[in-house]
């Protein structure tokens, strides 16, 4: 029957069977697929895969399958080579680096790295073959901030991470026709009381979005991380969560309290059961992965 046809999916060259009409993100993570997934309502993107054959995006929460297709999660981009200015410990387990490179502002709010690096001894360049995903930590116009965690790279690469000094070459993909600051615009959050909720792995991540939102609102009113120990939809249940956004509703002044939520794997079903007891509406909750 037409509506059991079954279809291959394939993602990055690894295939997966599907069913017309079927929902393309459900039906991958159904079968093991590693797939980023964040609201599941089609507003935080972090669920978006790209069609090989033209580029384009795909937000697979929303899709039903219709035919067979070829994905990627890799995001259109192209590859410039940046210089180190500067490094920064900020503990044992990351590095800030402070990178100069091309100044077109299209940084978008992601990129992604690979380590190039000399041997001077014989002036030859050779690429890792292991890339890693950054949140952009500046503001448009300003040189490109990333941060890189020991627990995401290589041994090999960490080691090559804590070498690098001012003046080496760095590999950066830049995200194509996306500019920097577009999620903070598009979220409409000027002058508005905000606060920022984490998953564990962007704990680190707390001085970009207090420095970032200034430029937005005077009204930052927070930043809170959720536990490690928990799956992060259980970990939505912590009583300290709760109090701390008691509190920034107290602090809000009455204005509409905006909440940013940075991370993954807790859907907007999650999240309302916690928000409906504190009246706060969906539409004052903003993804970001």
């Amino acid at each position: 029957m037409m509506d059991s046809q079954s279809l291959t999916i394939e993602l990055d060259d690894e295939p997966f069977e599907a069913v017309l009409g079927d929902n393309l993100l459900s039906s991958l993570l159904s079968q093991g697929a590693d797939v980023r997934y964040g609201c599941c309502a089609g507003v935080c993107g972090a669920c978006c895969l790209y069609d090989t054959s033209n580029g384009e995006s795909i937000l697979s929460c929303q899709t039903a399958i219709s035919s067979s297709m070829s994905l990627t999660r890799q995001i259109p981009a192209e590859t410039s080579t940046f210089s180190v200015l500067n490094t920064l410990s900020l503990n044992g387990d990351s590095i800030e680096l402070t990178l100069l490179g091309p100044s077109d502002e299209s940084f978008g709010d992601r990129v992604v790295v690979s380590f190039s690096f000399c041997e001077s001894s014989r002036n030859l360049f050779r690429q890792s073959s292991n890339v890693y995903e950054c949140m952009v930590l500046n503001s448009a116009g300003a040189p490109l901030k990333i941060v890189l965690q020991k627990e995401r790279l290589s041994d090999e690469d960490w080691l090559q991470a804590l070498m690098l000094s001012a003046g080496d070459p760095l590999a950066v993909q830049l995200s194509k026709g996306i500019r920097k600051g577009r999620l903070l615009f598009e979220m409409d959050i000027a002058d508005a009381p905000v606060v920022v909720i984490a998953s564990p792995d962007n704990a680190l991540l707390e001085s970009y979005w207090r420095e970032s939102l200034l430029d937005y609102t005077a009204k930052f009113l927070g930043h809170f991380t959720l536990l490690a120990n928990e799956t992060l939809a259980e970990s939505l249940a912590d009583d300290a969560l709760t109090a701390f956004l008691q509190t920034a509703l107290a602090n809000s002044g009455g204005a509409s309290l905006q909440l940013i939520y940075h991370g993954q794997n807790v859907s907007a079903k999650d999240w309302n059961r916690v928000l409906r007891p504190l009246r706060i509406h969906p539409n004052q909750l903003h993804f970001v992965r």
